[in-house]
This record gives C-alpha cells, sequence and structure tokens, in this order.
C-alpha cells in the first residue's frame, strides 16, 4: 500500500452524481438497488486506473496480473449508500483484496484510506512483507483484513525485490555516466512500478539516494 493521490472527477460522474446518488439511496432503502449502481461505467473506471497506475490499491500487485479491477468503495456502500458514487469514495482494488474487505467498517479504528492516512505512521514494509508500527491498530487491521501477506503477494513481492537486487548490484559497481543512467531507471521504476512502497523501502535500506 501507498500513498495516492485521487484525479479530476470523471465528466460523467460531474454530470450524474447527485441524480444517480439518489436514485441508488431510495432503491436501496426500497431493497433493490442493482439497476442504479453507476460506477462501473467505463469512463470511471478507466480514470481509476490511470489513478492507481494499473495497480490494486491496496496489495499494489499488477491487477491484470492476477484479477480483474473492481470498483472499491472505500467506505462500503451497504453502511453508507450515500456515498457509492462519491468520487473521494471510490478506487480500483484486485478481486481478492476487495473480497477479503467486504463490508468492514469501523468509525474510529478502520482500515487504512491510502488517499487521506500517513500510511509510515502505519505500515512497516519489511523485504517482501508488510507489518504495522507497534500499537497501530488500524496498521494491524489492515494486513489482517486485506490479507496483504497471503502467501502469493509475499512470493510476487519476493521476486520483485530479487529483480531491483540485480540492478541495484550493477548500480553499486558502476561509474558515471552509467551509474547515474541505472539510479534514474531505479527510481523511476521503484515510484511506478509493481509493489512500489516495499521497492523503496528495499533501496532505503541499501542507502540508494530514492
Amino acid at each position: 500500500m501507498r500513498v495516492l493521490t485521487k484525479l479530476d472527477k470523471p465528466q460523467v460522474l460531474r454530470d450524474n452524481e447527485t441524480r444517480w446518488t439518489a436514485r441508488y439511496v431510495a432503491a436501496t432503502g426500497a431493497g433493490d438497488p442493482k439497476p442504479h449502481e453507476k460506477w462501473g461505467h467505463s469512463e470511471i473506471k478507466r480514470v481509476l486506473r490511470d489513478e492507481v497506475k494499473g495497480k490494486c490499491a491496496y496489495c499494489e500487485g499488477y491487477v491484470d496480473d492476477i484479477s480483474y479491477p473492481h470498483v472499491e468503495h472505500i467506505v462500503p456502500k451497504t453502511v453508507k449508500p450515500e456515498l457509492a458514487h462519491r468520487w473521494e469514495n471510490l478506487t480500483s482494488a484486485c478481486g481478492r483484496c476487495n473480497i477479503a474487505k467486504g463490508d468492514f467498517y469501523d468509525a474510529a479504528d478502520g482500515l487504512l484510506n491510502p488517499y487521506e492516512d500517513p500510511l509510515d505512521a502505519h505500515l512497516v514494509f519489511l523485504g517482501s512483507l508488510i507489518s504495522w508500527d507497534l500499537g497501530s491498530v488500524r496498521g494491524e487491521l489492515t494486513v489482517r483484513r486485506l490479507r496483504l501477506n497471503r502467501l502469493d503477494l509475499a512470493n510476487a513481492r519476493a521476486n520483485r525485490l530479487d529483480e531491483i537486487r540485480e540492478v541495484l548490484e550493477r548500480w553499486h559497481d558502476a561509474s558515471d555516466p552509467l551509474r547515474g543512467v541505472l539510479a534514474d531507471g531505479l527510481r523511476l521504476d521503484a515510484r511506478e512500478g509493481e509493489f512500489s512502497r516495499s521497492v523503496l523501502a528495499y533501496l532505503s535500506f541499501f542507502e540508494f539516494p530514492v
């Protein structure tokens, strides 16, 4: 999990959010909201995909490698249907994290929100594993509830760090101008690639200037 920034609200949501919300809330009260679920609109999905760079907002795996992207409600729509079409409440997640999260919600000690919370105050990145800072209830809940150390994820992170290690060794042994080129590539890869927060922590451990 890494800090995310919302992109501009898609035009289709600017045009329809109020109307869609009213219809969805009313239909939820009547017990038949399905026909009024509009968050899966192709324009919304496209902008969300760009926003998370094709990665799950929670586990940071490339979604297309493991499933198809789910439009994720940060606050579950079953808890607050009035937020079901609110742009700030939408993100993109893989099916595994989406299902693991389910309808879990706690106003005081809820899961970490990658758009709002200082993640480094709660989460600790230890190689291929993710842990939580001592005393961080929300950090522990996030890791455990989303199963961020499930075997497939831990293995994928380990393979990613092995790839980074090979380039890091080349950078360490190189001289300029190759050393500078390799450093720029590592920084770009760390920011944009899969499991970026784990990669950045790994590079920092070896005192690479991220």
